[in-house]
């Protein structure tokens, strides 16, 4: 199912977790419509910055043709966020992913060529912040996150009206966060 022109209700709720202890991550209604606002209203409006910042330029001396999103991590039901407690992360008890606000990011940029890679997660988070301090994005929050060797980034969109935009970002080192 399509939440948006480039995004899909599949990616936005598979969950390793969910898939090892044979528990279901299936969104409500209610939850599926913020979905939706999420990503039209945060995702795609990203997705497409990216695209004007990137394409037709070279990047480490390759020519770019798109720029794709992946998320690692969206939708999660309240029981697989307490089962990523079970799996040692740190999850939030009101994480905005659990209502459909919420995605932890990877930018791919596929090159003419057809090579693949991820932009650095510093760079993205860079953009991310620099896009909203020009009003380009809005967002609740920014966190560059990390956790062993996993990193990521995290961004979430109130969709309960116009976003509350609160322009946080922060930086999570495994152990605490760090206003930036």
């Amino acid at each position: 199912m399509k939440l948006s022109e480039n995004f899909t209700l599949e990616e936005f709720t598979k969950s390793e977790t969910a898939e090892k202890y044979n528990e279901t991550n299936s969104p409500t209604d209610q939850h599926l419509k913020v979905l939706k606002h999420t990503c039209e209203y945060c995702l795609e409006k990203l997705r497409s910055l990216l695209n004007k910042n990137f394409v037709g330029t070279k990047y480490k001396g390759k020519l770019v043709a798109k720029v794709a999103l992946k998320i690692t991590s969206g939708y999660r039901s309240k029981k697989v966020n307490e089962l990523l407690r079970k799996e040692g992360y740190n999850p939030s008890e009101t994480s905005q992913h659990c209502t459909g606000e919420a995605a932890d990011l990877e930018a791919i940029l596929i090159f003419r060529d057809g090579y693949r890679a991820a932009l650095p997660y510093n760079e993205l988070y860079s953009l991310i912040k620099l896009w909203v301090r020009l009003n380009a994005l809005s967002v609740d929050q920014c966190i560059k996150e990390r956790q062993g060797s996993a990193t990521w980034v995290h961004v979430s969109h109130s969709a309960w009206g116009a976003s509350r935009d609160r322009r946080q970002f922060k930086i999570f080192d495994g152990i605490r966060y760090i206003p930036d």
